[in-house]
């Protein structure tokens, strides 16, 4: 009897060694294995598109995107106009040259000639500093056309606008002459394009029938 009751305590002993008994992995029934999945990202369309500076975005699927371009400003290209007289009168090739392109013409009488050679040579056969400090075209006075304007500037028989970043300010001066010396023609045409590394516009071309006395 004292030996059975030494087995049965011996069992008890190594029975608390082992602690209690926890549910494993191995208890759970497997489950099968399934990819991860992800929410789908939103396709951007051409529509969607707003106007931002730098490269033009890519779309998926090969969307071309709808470029958008900002509206001319107009003040801006008769300021450049305006300010073309005031260089004139003041008879200074540094500021008019300026505001011309690198290849910038006269077209006059059906001759198509360098800009800047053109009014060297009026500056040496002409007196322009006798009309300094006035008033040539008003402000108010000058006409503007854009590439969507080009039907108007058709029935008003000016040059029109050749693609959708040009302007054509036209200007019809209220003083052409000082005595009996006529100084410019009854109207010039000034074909405007935007500047290629900087903001505003430079002179491409100057339409205006003039005669050298």
């Amino acid at each position: 009897m004292r030996a059975w009751l030494c087995a049965a305590a011996l069992a008890l002993a190594c029975g608390a060694e082992r602690g209690p008994n926890f549910a494993t992995s191995e208890r759970f029934p497997d489950a099968p294995r399934r990819p991860p999945t992800f929410a789908a990202e939103p396709v951007v369309t051409a529509d969607e598109l707003t106007p931002t500076e730098g490269p033009t975005p890519t779309l998926v699927n090969g969307a071309e995107p709808r470029r958008l371009s900002s509206p001319l400003d107009s003040d801006a290209a008769r300021d450049l106009v305006s300010r073309f007289f005031m260089a004139v009168l003041g008879e200074s090739t540094h500021e008019l040259f300026q505001m011309f392109a690198t290849q910038a013409w006269v077209l006059s009488e059906g001759s198509r000639q360098s800009a800047q050679a053109v009014w060297r040579t009026r500056f040496a056969q002409l007196d322009y500093g006798t009309l300094a400090g006035r008033l040539v075209a008003p402000p108010q006075t000058l006409r503007t056309y854009t590439f969507a304007a080009a039907e108007r500037a058709k029935r008003d028989g000016v040059p029109v606008p050749q693609t959708p970043n040009e302007v054509v300010v036209v200007a019809r001066p209220t003083l052409s002459w000082t005595g009996k010396t006529r100084l410019f023609g009854d109207q010039l045409a000034f074909r405007l394009r935007p500047k290629a590394d900087e903001p505003g516009f430079e002179i491409a071309e100057i339409a205006e029938d003039f005669r050298l006395p």
